[in-house]
């Protein structure tokens, strides 16, 4: 991995996306999800492997969601934390992130 540069010091600032922020939005998925019907809470908790009171502690706020648990989301949802972000901040993560000399090839 390449070293942090000034430059990508200065894309970060500028579309900084913080964990909590990413923790928050999982958790407002998965309670769509469970919402819209497309699993229950005991049925997911079971899949992954916790128990139904422990999650939905998690959904509810009352724990924090810890990055094991997030992991095992991710996973049996089939998604990456890029799937948290938004089409306007992917473009713009996606854009900015890349080093100055990359867009000149």
């Amino acid at each position: 991995m390449p070293p942090i540069s000034v430059w990508n010091h200065a894309v970060a600032a500028r579309t900084y996306l913080g964990f909590d922020e990413l923790r928050q939005r999982l958790i407002r998925l998965i309670v769509g999800k469970i919402r819209d019907g497309e699993f229950t809470e005991r049925g997911l908790a079971r899949q992954i492997g916790v128990s139904q009171p422990q999650l939905h502690n998690v959904l509810k706020g009352a724990r924090v969601l810890k990055p094991e648990l997030g992991d095992r989301l991710l996973r049996h949802l089939g998604l990456t934390v890029l799937d948290l972000l938004s089409a306007r901040e992917y473009s713009a993560f996606s854009a900015e992130a890349a080093p100055p000399s990359a867009s000149r090839e």
